[in-house]
This record gives C-alpha cells, structure tokens and sequence, in this order.
C-alpha cells in the first residue's frame, strides 16, 4: 500500500512521523512517501520535497513565495494522485487546494489530521473539508464547531497530552527568574520574535537583576550565548520545565507550557499585511492554543505592537502569584481527551481504507 503522507512545517512533520510510527504498528507493508522533513525522514518516509527552508507564514511570505510555492504543489500533486491513500497534516492553506483538486479526480481515499482552523477565519474553506470523508481534530472546542455544522469529524484527543508520561529533564542554571524564550517553529515566525524576545529581555533585567533566559530555536539564527542567555535546539520540553516562567510563541508551545503547569505570556508578531487583514477576519477572542480551549485568558496575550514594558510589567504580577495561572491550567489535562489518540487515529485510518473503495 502507497501512502502520501504530507506536512509543511516542523510541528506538522513531528504530529506526521507519530502517526506513521503508529501506523507500521498495525500494518507492516506500507510504502510511505511525502513531503515532509527530517521527522518524517526518520521514521523512513521517502522524502520528495523538504519544505524545511520554505516553511511560509502569513500572506506577505506567501506572496513573495508565489512562484516557488506553485512548482513544489505540481509536484506535490502529481505524487499524491498515483498513491493509494493521502493523509494531510495540518498546513492548511496548501493542503486544502491540494485535497480539494484530488477530490475533483474522484480521489476517495483523503485523510485530513489536525485540521484548518476555520473556527477564527476560514469558513469560506468549509465546503472542501465537509467533503473530506476522514477528518481529526485534536482540540476539544473545533470538534464542537464542527459536529455543529454537522460535519462527520473524530476526536481522540491532542497527541501533546503524551508528555505527561514523559520524563522531562531539567536544565541545570542559577538566577531568578528563569525565563524560557520559545519563539515557535517557522523561520518567518522566527525571524519575527526574536529580536522582540531581546528587546523584552533587556527590560526584564532592568527589573531582575539575576535573571536567567533559556531560549529555544529549531532553526538556524544569528544569535550565541551571553552571559545570562543559554540557546538551546530541541530541547523546547526541557526550557519549559527548567523555568519560572515563560514568554512564547502562540501555538505548540503554549499548550506545552500549559501541561506542564508552566505560567506563561504569549506574544506574537506577523507581517503587517497579515496582521491588518487578520483583525477585519478572525472571529476568535484569543490567539493562544491554551487560552481558546480553557475558554479564558489565562495566558496574557501581546500581539503585534508590543511593549516590552507592558510585558515586564504583566510578568512582575504573573510572579508575585504565578498559582493563579497554575490553577487555571491544571484543567487542560481533562480536556485534552485520552492518553494515546495517535494510535486511535491510525486505527481508524486503516479500518477507513478497508470499506473505501
């Protein structure tokens, strides 16, 4: 059996290799091949097109993209329609397009895992996903909206609830606070905080003097360590628990956080196009993960126009009282659904493929 296999960025690819792992569980003789990066490449998925340094976020990137996004899709296509079964991960704006003209030649056998967040601006995308017959969401409240639209989407649960049975390492450092810095997974993303993530650091230690900052990077950035800063690549999990509180992006790593038990505030930054045409169409009151499926701001939020100032100033009242924000967090295990939903996917996708012709 052909399986095409495909995700455009980092945590797409990490979601994508679990699901392949648990998948050769239950069926030895699959084929896989994709796009995708170094995760999926290590669980031994042919590799045809490596999105590592062309990960695109927000619609400024993508327009400036547009002709090197256009080549990667034919090739993308072409591969997808001769396989046996499709599973799409995450990465909605290239996906859709991609399951939408695989759906127009009469492909049947599409899976969409982690799906497009049409809650907060996209539900003129809603057609294509209904006629998408296997859809998992992994957060609670989009498994909501959609069975009311009467969509047939399965949820199992979030497959980051995992890292509760994980034993998590601590990194050893002295100062305090200890500020974790994740700045997300995109090199746009990346480009972006960083430098915020600087500027709000110096401010925190004209407040605290024996402050220690952990900052984590999956890619290549011209930054070395400081006396005070520590950079780390892939050790996101070991940050979060290390600290005593945490500046991040808005997506993984606020949720991470937020299993852990970690405080944190969330800060983010786009392009301006993106950010102006954002605000006349997301319908969603927060951007974080953790603060949309508690249904409350728990996490502050700063996007945009950011003060570093303000910021220190939220993070000085997070640490007089970080058991405030703590206490509204320990909810998110509940919500997160079972223990081990990859393997339940992966389940269903094989019992899928058996009654689709």
């Amino acid at each position: 059996m052909k399986v095409f296999i495909s995700a455009g960025e980092t945590s797409g690819d990490i979601r994508a290799s679990e699901l392949v792992s648990s998948l050769k569980k239950y069926k030895s003789d699959i084929e896989f091949y994709g796009m995708g990066s170094d995760y999926l490449r290590s669980e031994g998925v042919n590799i045809i097109y490596d999105f590592k340094d062309n990960s695109i976020l927000g619609i400024q990137e993508a327009i400036i993209q547009i002709r090197n996004i256009f080549n990667v899709y034919r090739t993308i296509y072409r591969n997808a329609i001769n396989s046996d079964v499709v599973i799409l991960v995450d990465y909605p704006g290239f996906h859709l397009k991609l399951a939408n003209d695989l759906l127009r030649a009469n492909k049947k056998n599409i899976y969409y895992y982690i799906l497009p967040q049409v809650w907060a601006w996209g539900l003129f995308r809603i057609e294509t996903l209904r006629k998408i017959k296997y859809l998992y969401s992994i957060l609670p409240f989009e498994f909501e909206f959609f069975k009311k639209l009467g969509i047939n989407v399965k949820f199992f649960g979030h497959p980051l609830k995992s890292i509760l049975k994980k034993s998590i390492g601590k990194i050893e450092v002295s100062g305090f606070p200890i500020v974790g810095l994740l700045a997300g997974s995109r090199k746009d993303e990346i480009r972006r905080l960083v430098p915020r993530f600087l500027k709000i650091k110096k401010e925190i230690e004209k407040v605290y003097k024996d402050a220690t900052f952990l900052l984590s990077l999956l890619k290549d950035y011209p930054i070395s360590d400081e006396e005070n800063l520590r950079i780390f690549r892939g050790k996101s999990l070991e940050i979060i628990n290390s600290s005593d509180i945490l500046i991040v992006a808005s997506g993984t790593a606020s949720l991470e956080a937020a299993i852990l038990k970690k405080p944190a505030i969330v800060v983010y930054a786009t392009s301006e196009i993106t950010w102006l045409i954002g605000k006349l169409i997301v319908k969603v009151p927060y951007i974080s993960l953790t603060n949309l499926i508690l249904n409350e701001m728990v996490y502050p939020e700063f996007i945009q126009h950011i003060k570093p100032k303000e910021i220190v100033k939220k993070m000085t009242e997070v640490l007089e009282n970080p058991d405030r924000i703590i206490n509204k967090v320990q909810r998110i295990e509940e919500l997160l659904g079972i223990d081990n939903p990859t393997d339940k996917i992966a389940i269903d996708i094989l019992e899928g493929v058996k009654t689709t012709p």
